[in-house]
């Protein structure tokens, strides 16, 4: 299951993250003024070592329950751009700028004088699924800001920002905020105060992010904002006779990963419908172009290594980027991997899976309107 919103896609030709736009351009910082006290808290959120395996699981479950498919629909109407407050922005310098992403739902805000060496802050909101075990297989450490509990890994991977969590509720999901700062064309700047600043940040807009401030003006042009892949749930079922629906799940906002199954077939199939934002991909040899309901976009059809069965994806353009070459083009995904039932050996397939992502595609399309 792809649990995050990033769909890793195998292939050189590929630009990385073919389905979903999991990478942003670091922009840089802006001067720190007095460093907030460190976090006082170290106490780990679960003690216990947890297996991939198991954490694994319970995203699944998380994804697959039906509280989580509403939770997804209130976020969808949700602009967490809202959330952003500029107010304490203010002490790394004179501008503040808010843009949409990560994703379709995020939102960051940056903050830094005009000059092109001058350091630039940078906040970014997003959400995904963050369970106990997840805490626990990070060793997270739980702190508290804003009079809410959050988290904190244990180990900062850089020394130029900083990663909190803000569960929401009970549900198995959490807002995530990331601060970062660099400085000239994006390149990364040491920031000792990274998570005491992430920290009190996330403290000043975790109110408004868990009041899920709702979208004031409708998406401008033509746009995949608050719109759901899921939608088109039973027209794409309909495409697989004798086949049975295992599980549906939703491990982010704007995506839906359906498995089928059927009684005696040596594979079951993860079918993957997302909506998402990137930069259009490049057609090369290994991903050439398609045009389908009126969309072009390209296909990729490989195995990820040797001796695992063919899996097929298409990313289609529903929205360009501008300016060309931006991570904010309206891309539709769609994907079949098959699993094999049992282990040892790559048994045919009974599914061709790009003659399924093709048919299936326009229908995506037609419910995205």
């Amino acid at each position: 299951m792809r649990t995050s919103s990033c769909r890793a896609v195998v292939g050189a030709a590929v630009v990385a993250a073919l389905l979903t736009g999991c990478t942003s351009t670091v922009v840089g910082s802006a001067q720190p003024g007095a460093a907030p006290p460190p976090p006082t808290s170290t106490k780990p959120s679960v003690a216990r070592e947890v297996s991939a395996a198991a954490a694994l699981e319970e995203t699944q479950r998380v994804a697959s329950l039906p509280e989580s498919a509403a939770l997804t629909a209130k976020l969808r109407a949700a602009d967490l751009c809202l959330a952003l407050d500029p107010e304490p922005m203010k002490k790394y310098g004179s501008k503040q700028t808010t843009t949409p992403g990560p994703g379709l739902l995020g939102c960051k805000i940056l903050s830094g004088n005009s000059g092109a060496a001058d350091p630039v802050h940078r906040f970014e909101v997003s959400t995904r699924i963050y369970t106990e075990i997840d805490r626990a297989k990070d060793r997270d450490v739980e702190e508290e800001a804003g009079g809410h509990k959050v988290f904190r890994s244990e180990k900062q991977l850089i020394d130029s920002g900083c990663t909190y969590r803000l569960p929401i509720a009970e549900s198995g999901y959490a807002f995530i905020v990331e601060g970062y700062k660099a400085v000239g064309q994006g390149q990364r700047a040491t920031w000792p105060e990274a998570c005491a600043d992430t920290k009190a940040y996330t403290g000043a807009i975790a109110a408004k992010l868990l009041s899920f401030p709702a979208r004031t003006a409708p998406p401008t042009g033509k746009s995949l904002l608050g719109k759901d892949p899921c939608a088109a749930q039973a027209q794409v079922v309909a495409e697989f006779p004798g086949w049975t629906v295992e599980r549906v799940g939703r491990a982010t906002t704007y995506a839906c990963e359906i498995v089928l199954t059927k009684a005696g077939d040596p594979y079951s199939y993860e079918l993957g419908l997302d909506f998402h934002l990137n930069v259009e991909q490049a057609v090369t040899a290994d991903t050439p172009a398609v045009s389908i309901a009126g969309l072009s976009g390209i296909r990729l059809s490989k195995n990820f290594m040797p001796g695992l069965p063919e899996y097929c994806t298409l990313s289609l353009n529903y929205r360009s980027s501008e300016p060309k070459g931006s991570k904010n083009a309206h891309l539709i995904g769609v994907d079949l991997q098959p699993k094999p039932v049992k282990r040892g050996g790559t048994p045919p397939q009974s599914l061709s899976p790009c003659a399924v992502v093709d048919k299936i595609a326009p229908i995506v399309v037609r419910s995205a309107g």
